[in-house]
């Protein structure tokens, strides 16, 4: 008990003008709401006086003829399966300008897609904006080809610093002292998905000073691209752009409209299977635990009956509340105490299977298609990987034999269709050979050996023949923590590579892919041991995990080119991890499986073979 009363604990204090100078500085908008009326210290500076001439949309167009680049804003009503367009605002800069006075000119224009097809149909002309491949897909919705150079807000300052913020609105006052009325406050945040409405009273606001504001920070993104380049001084972050980022913009476009084709069916089937084997989990637990009203989902009522009445550990973890923890951890290092655990373990596997991934999917397939049409983030992930959303395919849990089920709902679009995989092989340690120059990884990958029973054979100081199953899998452990920073045993060129990454991640506070994409770690300075811990390990991880992804994405750039270049019919729907899904034409295998391996084995040349396991089926999972 407490000897205080609640009122007692209430904070009576007024925050000041240095809190809202800590609260900007460091983008807490959240907790914004408590300062008030609070004055930030630092005096805001005069504003830019933006002047924005109002005209027709031809008139918008034959500026941005002239000038080579507009900004658009695209706004999405809901329309089925995609969001079609329902208003564009474009911005151009007037030429000659600044006029007189410095105020800076430009003309803005609103009108529909239609209004202004030409100009956006047009890839002489520059386009700039916030989520262009969402804004994309409205477009394509509506008829409308968007062409030309694209110049995303948000992707062009995730590669400056992918971990802060890239709202407009965040950016215009970071980088340019601006204020965007945001058109969204009080609305929910947009996921990005393609299934987003967007309610119609944004209809009303004058967007056209934001517009303007997206060409601002175009110029002011682009010039710290170029700045920024890779430690050899051989690329710069604007050449990383422009080859990788947004080029992929346009293919994962098109992989967001091809969608993939889910059987409902199938998915049904395995939802009551799991339902079954849920319901037959939960019984035994109550047997084994002679409780017949136990509630299995209850992690209180399961650490009462394992360390009260089973008594399985003599000092049993407890929460903050009290309870006894029943996590996986705990679990798993008392599994072998008693067949509950295992029993409990498997429940909650089965349950989360199905409450996670399962039972939501149906509400993500479009009655239009039967298909699903995941978005693909592309400025999410620190290491430069990408993800999805809506549904979330990237986590769909592929080490058992459940998870793999999931996969036989994945079908071809056609009756008569096939899927294709292409998955790349051990990728990350292929890099970490490259990178490290470790030559008996190096030459284990150029001989083709399992490269397992070779760390295995090196670490026991035994002929490869004769590795056991069990010294192979500690091998492969091993092989594993090396690119978490773990350890790297007997390896000195591995150990060499990851002091010095941690070296130079300490006197430059960020570390770079092969292609110069920077992740910026500053934690590997903190004297708290276990941040720093943590940085380093993530200092070693990221130039190895990031040059996966930038390895991946080039060859779906390459890729996606040849199956436009070729006539195709065949189409890429899917991009998880190392792995690339096809949605392919029977006719076209043999040819679609040569150029994707092709493709994916030679997109870059490292010091090691890159190589791709490629197979078909009628389904994902026969593809593996």
């Amino acid at each position: 008990d407490v000897d205080v009363a609640t009122e007692e604990m209430k904070v009576e204090k007024g925050y000041g003008p240095e809190l809202a100078d800590l609260f900007e500085k460091y983008e807490f908008h959240s907790l914004e709401r408590f300062l008030g009326q609070t004055v930030k210290a630092t005096p805001a500076q005069e504003e830019r006086q933006l002047e924005i001439i109002k005209v027709t949309p031809s008139e918008a167009a034959k500026a941005a003829f002239k000038t080579g680049i507009c900004s658009i804003i695209t706004e999405g009503a809901d329309g089925g399966i995609f969001t079609k367009a329902r208003r564009v605002v474009v911005a151009v800069p007037m030429v000659p300008e600044p006029v007189e006075g410095g105020d800076e000119r430009y003309c803005a224009a609103e009108g529909n897609s239609k209004d202004f097809k030409t100009l956006l149909e047009n890839a002489k002309v520059e386009k700039c904006g916030d989520d262009l491949k969402r804004q994309m897909n409205i477009l394509a919705a509506s008829g409308v080809k968007l062409e030309g150079r694209l110049s995303d807000i948000g992707l062009m300052h995730y590669l400056i610093d992918p971990e802060k913020s890239h709202k407009v609105e965040v950016l215009a006052q970071g980088c340019l002292g601006l204020s965007v009325e945001s058109s969204s406050q009080g609305q929910e945040a947009s996921t990005g998905s393609l299934f987003d409405d967007i309610p119609s009273d944004e209809v009303q606001a004058d967007r056209s000073r934001e517009a303007v504001i997206l060409l601002l920070l175009r110029d002011k993104l682009k010039a710290d691209l170029s700045k920024k380049g890779s430690g050899t001084g051989e690329t710069s972050l604007e050449d990383l752009y422009e080859t990788m980022e947004e080029p992929l913009l346009k293919v994962l476009s098109r992989m967001e409209r091809n969608g993939v084709k889910v059987d409902l069916a199938s998915l049904k089937d395995f939802t009551a299977k799991l339902r079954d084997e849920m319901v037959a989990r939960e019984a035994e637990v109550r047997r084994l635990a002679e409780e017949t009203a136990l509630n299995v989902s209850s992690p209180k009522q399961i650490g009462e009956i394992l360390f009260e009445k089973l008594k399985l550990s003599s000092k049993p973890k407890k929460n903050a509340n009290g309870t006894y923890s029943t996590d996986e951890t705990t679990l798993l290092d008392i599994a072998d105490r008693h067949p509950i655990v295992d029993e409990i373990l498997e429940y909650r596997a089965v349950k989360k299977l199905l409450s996670t991934y399962i039972e939501p999917f149906p509400g993500y397939i479009d009655p239009a298609d039967g298909k699903v049409h995941t978005t693909f983030n592309q400025a999410l992930t620190a290491t430069g990987r990408l993800s999805s959303s809506n549904p979330n395919l990237q986590n769909i849990p592929i080490r058992t034999d459940r998870g793999r089920e999931i996969r036989k709902a994945f079908v071809p679009g056609a009756p008569d269709g096939l899927i294709l995989s292409a998955d790349y092989s051990q990728i990350e340690l292929r890099i970490m050979a490259h990178l490290s120059c470790d030559q008996h990884l190096i030459g284990a990958f150029k001989e083709g050996i399992d490269i397992h029973a070779a760390t295995a054979a090196k670490i026991f100081g035994i002929p490869h023949e004769e590795v056991t199953s069990d010294q192979r899998r500690i091998a492969k452990v091993a092989n594993f923590g090396i690119m978490y920073g773990i350890y790297a045993f007997g390896f000195p060129s591995i150990l060499s590579f990851i002091e010095d990454t941690k070296e130079a991640a300490r006197e430059t506070g960020y570390v770079e892919t092969l292609f110069g994409r920077r992740r910026y770690i500053p934690e590997i300075n903190s004297k708290n041991g276990t941040i720093r811990a943590l940085a380093e390990r993530n200092a070693v991880n990221a130039p190895i995990q990031g040059t996966s992804a930038d390895i991946i994405k080039l060859a779906m750039i390459a890729v996606d080119k040849e199956l436009e270049e070729q006539g195709f019919k065949s189409r890429m729907v899917l991009q998880i991890h190392d792995e690339l899904v096809f949605d392919a034409v029977p006719d076209e295998i043999d040819a679609l499986k040569a150029m994707v391996v092709d493709k994916m084995e030679n997109i870059v040349k490292l010091s090691v073979p890159l190589t791709v396991e490629c197979n078909y089926g009628k389904n994902w999972l026969e593809a593996h």
